[in-house]
């Protein structure tokens, strides 16, 4: 890999609100601003980055998300078993890994030929505030898609927490 693989991209992110699973998103030492939106019925969204605009669609009935930017796919990510917190998410010629680090953690590791590029991370347990640190070889928007599509994983967990617990929906900010 070049030397731009070693160099990181920190993101910083905070949810819009209290019940949101929106995020605004900041770029450690850069002015960049994003923002991104979980549709949650129909498990779609966007993502802003400068005056581009993204958007996430979902495959009805499927494990399959794309990345699209003007209509082009810019990335693809499976999910092949329900039951998991798995993705391979295909972008260019690359396949990435996107997977859960622990059997009961809710933190990510991003992967590609089982080297670690990157992470995501909740600031604690009882926040939905969070860090993605990644190999700056990642374009940027596939950085924020992992993130997104982590994000959808937190929210079905606590969803499918709730539902069983017979409570509202919740996670502090």
């Amino acid at each position: 890999m070049s030397s731009e693989a070693f160099t990181k991209t920190v993101l910083n992110c905070l949810p819009n609100g209290l019940c949101s699973w929106d995020y605004i998103i900041t770029v450690i030492d850069s002015d960049t601003i994003i923002l991104t939106e979980l549709w949650a019925l129909r498990e779609q969204g966007s993502i802003a980055i400068q005056a581009d605009r993204y958007e996430v669609i979902h495959v009805p009935f499927s494990g399959e998300w794309s990345l699209e930017l003007g209509g082009n796919v810019v990335a693809i990510a499976v999910k092949p078993n329900l039951l998991t917190w798995f993705f391979e998410v295909s972008w260019h010629d690359q396949t990435l890994v996107l997977r859960t680090d622990g059997l009961f953690s809710s933190s990510f590791v991003i992967e590609q030929d089982n080297l670690t590029l990157g992470t995501i991370r909740k600031k604690h347990a009882f926040t939905k505030r969070a860090t993605v640190d990644c190999s700056s070889c990642i374009d940027l928007g596939v950085q924020v898609f992992l993130f997104w599509l982590a994000v959808l994983m937190w929210k079905r967990q606590t969803s499918n927490h709730n539902a069983s617990a017979g409570g509202a929906a919740g996670g502090g900010v």
